[in-house]
């Protein structure tokens, strides 16, 4: 069975289809949502890495209220309730287009991005370890003290140095795995409570 059959027979591939998502990982948020209470209607969220737009379906169904910003270098279908911009993570000439949508910075900063895997564990990992600390860069220009940031990784050597950037900013570091991603995938993602800064000494 190739890679495609075995996504296409996934059980939240389907269900995805079935409920008219744009991709399953809309579950993975909605999971975490539920075990963290991450979202809470009314937030400024900005979705880095948005597109095909899972994630941004469900801010747009839980924070109608707010404001959600998605950024991504793929064109992203629109979806109501939610701000689309197409920009690199990268380019630092995105970020004051990103504030005009939200001048007092956002609450809650959520990445689902992942570089193509080579099947090269330790050269995987570091391309996801640089994903990670472009994402806390981002973090410091953009999220507002006592926010949140939750983020894609891949679980490997890494993984703690990740874990200790994320303290070095947030007051607490969770790691966790939501019960729809595929149980042989090394995903995990890194969850920072209470923003407060940079801070080198912790």
């Amino acid at each position: 069975m190739s890679w495609i059959q075995r996504r296409r027979s996934e059980p939240y591939y389907k269900k995805a289809r079935t409920e008219g998502f744009r991709s399953r990982a809309i579950y993975k948020l909605k999971q975490m949502d539920e075990k963290f209470e991450l979202i809470q209607n009314g937030m400024r969220i900005l979705d880095l890495g948005s597109s095909p737009g899972g994630w941004s379906q469900y801010c747009s169904m839980v924070n109608g209220d707010g404001i959600n910003v998605a950024l991504d270098l793929t064109l992203m279908g629109r979806i109501k309730d939610v701000h689309f911009l197409r920009g690199d993570i990268f380019h630092d000439d995105i970020w004051s287009k990103v504030l005009e949508l939200s001048p007092e910075g956002f609450d809650l900063v959520l990445s689902d991005i992942l570089m193509h895997t080579s099947g090269d564990r330790s050269r995987d990992q570091a391309n996801s370890y640089f994903i990670v600390k472009r994402v806390l860069d981002i973090c410091d220009r953009v999220l507002t003290r006592n926010g949140k940031a939750l983020v894609k990784t891949l679980q490997g050597d890494l993984t703690e140095e990740m874990k200790k950037e994320f303290k070095k900013r947030f007051g607490r570091v969770h790691l966790t795995k939501p019960p729809s991603s595929l149980p042989r995938s090394p995903e995990v993602y890194i969850l920072g409570e209470y923003y407060s800064g940079f801070q080198a000494d912790r």
